[in-house]
């Protein structure tokens, strides 16, 4: 979901690789990242601008003070209640601090292995937890897509999928209310689908290469079985992203 109503998130992570990664994920989300490399900056960054962060990402190993030093600062300092927090690990297995991290509040986990739709979908679903458009009908998975367009055969790929349609990215022009031909398949599913679509809504041209350039797509031709399958699909998929994150 990409969006207008911009947040300020606060990104801890001693990794320019993951702060660069994440900050243009971010950045292209419609958020705004700010920085910390260990958690005496996320400590010494909550204290000057606590009421400017919406959500703070935070690394379980940093220098000098690490995620879980910075979790036990905000338990015992009394923010830890109107600060939400994801966490991200690279060392860790997710079911190894589970737990721990419960005790804490945390408002989820996530690994370092994640693509820009898992990670969006997860940061949404704290930003965005009370709005009425819900995340759990479609699931976040890049797949391989062809679509006809004017007689015209090009590939793209998925951000999500619902049974009622999926975010196509592309850097190819497609305007709003064109009519597609679209041709996929889902893993574990022995089963090519090929549905008619229309183009609900697009993302702005010029930013080429960016995660989430591309249209909303709306299918026009589904029958009953196909409508199930895809169904349970995004039901089964969303349940394993939840396993794996917290």
């Amino acid at each position: 979901m990409i969006t207008s109503n911009t947040k300020n998130i606060l990104l801890a992570d001693d990794s320019v690789f993951f702060r660069v990664k994440l900050s243009d994920i971010l950045s292209e989300a419609g958020h705004r990242a700010h920085f910390a490399s260990d958690g005496e900056e996320v400590i010494n960054y909550i204290k000057r601008s606590r009421d400017k962060i919406d959500l703070l990402i935070l690394d379980l190993q940093m220098p000098r003070a690490d995620g879980f030093d910075v979790l036990e600062w905000l338990k015992q300092d009394g923010n830890k209640d109107d600060m939400p927090v994801l966490v991200i690990t690279g060392a860790y297995e997710p079911e190894e601090v589970a737990l721990k991290l419960k005790k804490y509040g945390v408002s989820g986990l996530m690994t370092k292995g994640f693509s820009a739709e898992q990670a969006l979908y997860n940061i949404n679903k704290i930003l965005f937890a009370d709005e009425a458009v819900s995340l759990d009908d479609r699931a976040p998975i890049s797949i391989p897509v062809d679509f006809d367009m004017n007689g015209l055969l090009h590939t793209g790929f998925t951000l999500n999928i619902s049974h009622t349609g999926l975010f196509l990215h592309t850097i190819k022009e497609i305007k709003a209310g064109s009519k597609l031909k679209i041709r996929f398949s889902l893993p574990e599913i022995d089963r090519v689908f090929s549905l008619k679509g229309t183009v609900i809504w697009t993302t702005p041209q010029g930013k080429s290469g960016g995660y989430f350039e591309g249209a909303g797509i709306t299918f026009t031709s589904t029958t009953k079985e196909e409508e199930g399958l895809l169904k349970d699909y995004v039901k089964s998929s969303l349940e394993s992203l939840k396993n794996n994150s917290f």
